[in-house]
């Protein structure tokens, strides 16, 4: 109950706050807007950083299947040693089972280990690549909102349930994504795959 009234007091409050922000907004002349960043890596998204995550992909391709493949061989072990136990009539030496059950743990292990490895290595790669894309998308985002007199330029993706209600006019995503891949290239690129 008591959670209940804090979040009718946040509700509350947020809605007090927007009212008030929206007077002192016109009269201010501040202007806001909101932005998505996460369709900066859809198919009509930053073409420079889409083409970046696509080598990421590629690059992480043949690790990314050798962890499917091990979860693949430790799923037919689990089949295996269910289809020994559950046909009674058949005759099951317990040694092949518990060889199955320990081939199963080692390949766990295994798969454990590779995927926190991949995941650490595919972390570093992305903030080698993706890094100086993302700089300068951030400083073409504070160029555009100079040249288009934006005082603040909120992230949906970020904020996201923070926004309780906004025009859709206020939405530049789309008009930045344009503006972005029309830009001539910088020095900013992706670093090459190893």
């Amino acid at each position: 109950m008591k959670r209940l009234g804090l979040i009718v007091a946040a509700l509350l409050f947020a809605g007090i706050f927007t009212v008030q922000m929206s007077a002192q907004t016109a009269q201010a002349g501040i202007k806001v807007a909101i932005i998505d960043s996460q369709a900066f890596a859809s198919d009509k998204g930053i073409t420079k950083y889409v083409n970046a995550l696509k080598a990421l992909d590629t690059e992480f391709a043949p690790k990314t299947k050798e962890l499917t493949d091990i979860q693949a061989r430790l799923n037919q072990l689990a089949d295996d040693i269910k289809k020994m136990q559950s046909n009674p009539a058949v005759p099951v030496n317990p040694n092949d089972i518990q060889a199955k059950q320990d081939e199963g743990q080692k390949l766990a292990r295994e798969l454990d280990f590779k995927k926190k490895e991949a995941e650490a290595s595919a972390q570093r790669r992305s903030e080698v690549v993706l890094g100086p894309i993302m700089q300068d998308i951030g400083k073409a985002l504070q160029s555009y909102a100079a040249s288009k007199g934006y005082t603040v330029i909120f992230d949906y993706d970020k904020l996201g349930q923070g926004i309780l209600a906004y025009d859709p006019k206020a939405d530049i995503t789309a008009e930045f994504i344009a503006y972005y891949n029309t830009r001539p290239a910088t020095a900013a690129t992706a670093a090459a795959p190893r």
